[in-house]
């Protein structure tokens, strides 16, 4: 009997000792808190997919695909998802949310109205072009998953809290300003998703961060200081200029773009230039592209989301002006073949390798009267980015009928780039806006090539006296709010893996407790 209590009095001296040994560790060695995992946009653009872990609840912020997808694209354990936030609906951002339910996900994806509206347009496009087929029961689940909260009304689930503040990028973009309480901590954290470049005259412009202990900020173009002496307004007078000079010497335009947002920008500027007088009024502008006449519609029906000026310059129906044609493309490739007078004609794709806008080239290639302007980011080796480049002879491929063809030519067209439509701040708004949010213990960079990123990781740290860290995907940090204390990383997860489970104190996602040094050495794309 006295042997049983003198081993209850040892095991109990063990704990009390344990306890105590604990307390003592100071907060930065303590490995409690919130959990990021990088798993998606890590070192490279697209794909957009970061983990969160707090208190036992997971969940996502944005869902997105990029390329070729490999096995290990969706996140670890679909099924233990509580639920998604969405930043906005590029199919980067928001693919692979029917694979997501496929695969077991069963919770709400909260994202602005906006997005709500804007997210099943792509996901259809995406079913019809994805590399697996998805049954159409899991796009269904996907789309009544929805729940549309404003910009600035804060939804509380388990322990998070969050609230979108606008982004600009695109109809419905955000930002995230979350909270995420963990025992007596409260930690602030702030998700940029993608943010736009000043420009839009759609769009409101984007809201600046507040207080924010950790950032996750994009880095398309951390790399990239444009020409901001007249910003935007430049750009658009050059784009405009230029189109008149095209027009009034008799010639045609071609403008590739993508349907979501360059469309309807593309439509708004060149109206703007028609109402001041720079592009001849009546010159006809043909849109041929039956997505981007869904999308549009959704900006009109969402017009109170637009900018004061939209608001004001359409108080009719947004973006409806008498040169506009949204027809079919049967009939804006049939104008090609008569007498008419010098037209516009914005088609898809943005970078000319498919749909609408290669059988335009293919009917104006060889004059040199006519423009071709492009406005969105080119893949490398795009025929959009050959031509840009001055290459000729250039490789065209063209659905003629039910036949696709493929050709050499050798353009004539005179070809001009303009980067006023761009959908990414520079490294001067990437820098401001970070620089607008106060008490920041650490900053992670992600949608951006690694030369991008690490770019502006330099920047970061020199301009603004920030911790910066570029993350490799799978890697993982614990979060905390004590002041001074750093977040702790963790091994990368095997990129490839569906699921990886690791002993752990306690914790659904599996996270190794080995610290290691943080993995920091020295679209449609990015558009």
């Amino acid at each position: 009997m006295k042997r049983h209590y003198r081993w209850l009095f040892i095991a109990l001296v063990i704990i009390v000792g344990a306890i105590v040994i604990v307390e003592l560790i100071p907060d930065a060695e303590k490995t409690y808190g919130p959990v990021v995992r990088f798993w998606g946009a890590a070192r490279r653009v697209g794909g957009s997919c970061l983990i969160v872990e707090n208190e036992g609840t997971r969940f996502i912020v944005d869902c997105g695909a990029l390329g070729e997808q490999g096995s290990g694209a969706l996140p670890p354990r679909p099924d233990s998802l509580a639920f998604v936030i969405i930043t906005h609906a590029h199919i980067d951002h928001v693919g692979l949310l029917a694979e997501l339910f496929a695969a077991g996900f069963k919770g709400r994806v909260y994202c602005t109205p906006g997005t709500a509206e804007l997210a099943p347009i792509m996901l259809a496009m995406m079913r019809g072009t994805t590399r697996e087929k998805i049954p159409r029961e899991a796009y269904d689940r996907a789309l009544e998953s929805f729940v549309p909260v404003p910009f600035g009304r804060t939804v509380s689930e388990r322990g998070v809290s969050f609230r979108f503040f606008r982004a600009e990028h695109l109809l419905g973009a955000a930002s995230i300003d979350m909270r995420l309480v963990s025992g007596a901590d409260t930690v602030c954290l702030v998700v940029s998703g993608d943010i736009g470049a000043g420009n839009s005259i759609l769009l409101p412009p984007a809201e600046k961060p507040g207080r924010a202990d950790y950032v996750i900020m994009e880095s398309t173009y951390g790399g990239v200081l444009r020409d901001t002496s007249r910003a935007a307004a430049a750009g658009h007078e050059a784009f405009a200029d230029s189109i008149a000079r095209v027009i009034r010497s008799g010639g045609d335009v071609l403008i590739p773009s993508f349907t979501l947002g360059r469309t309807q920008e593309a439509m708004a500027v060149i109206d703007m230039f028609i109402r001041n007088g720079t592009i001849p009024a009546g010159t006809e502008v043909y849109v041929d592209s039956p997505t981007a006449r869904k999308i549009t519609g959704v900006y009109r029906c969402l017009k109170g989301e637009l900018s004061a000026w939209a608001r004001s310059a359409y108080p009719g129906e947004a973006l409806r002006f008498p040169e506009l044609r949204e027809v079919r493309s049967r009939t804006s490739l049939k104008v090609h073949g008569r007498t008419h007078r010098p037209a516009i004609f914005i088609s898809s794709s943005g970078d000319l390798a498919h749909a609408n806008s290669p059988r335009h080239l293919m009917k104006m290639y060889d004059d040199p009267g006519n423009l071709l302007c492009i406005i969105g980011w080119q893949p490398p080796g795009s025929p959009g980015g050959r031509l840009l480049a001055g290459e000729s002879p250039v490789f065209v491929g063209h659905q003629e009928g039910k036949k696709f063809e493929q050709d050499w030519i050798s353009p004539e067209i005179a070809t001009r780039g303009f980067h006023s439509f761009s959908g990414h701040a520079d490294a001067t708004g990437l820098l401001e806006w970070l620089g607008a949010a106060t008490g920041v213990q650490h900053v992670f960079l992600v949608h951006g090539e690694e030369k991008q990123s690490l770019a502006l990781e330099q920047m970061i740290r020199a301009k603004l006296g920030l911790e910066v860290t570029v993350p490799r995907r799978g890697d993982g940090f614990v979060l905390t709010a004590r002041k001074g204390a750093v977040a702790k990383s963790f091994p990368a997860l095997a990129a490839g893996r569906s699921d990886s489970r690791a002993p752990t104190a306690g914790r659904s996602d599996s996270l190794s407790r080995t610290a290691v040094t943080p993995a920091g050495e020295v679209h449609e794309g990015a558009d």
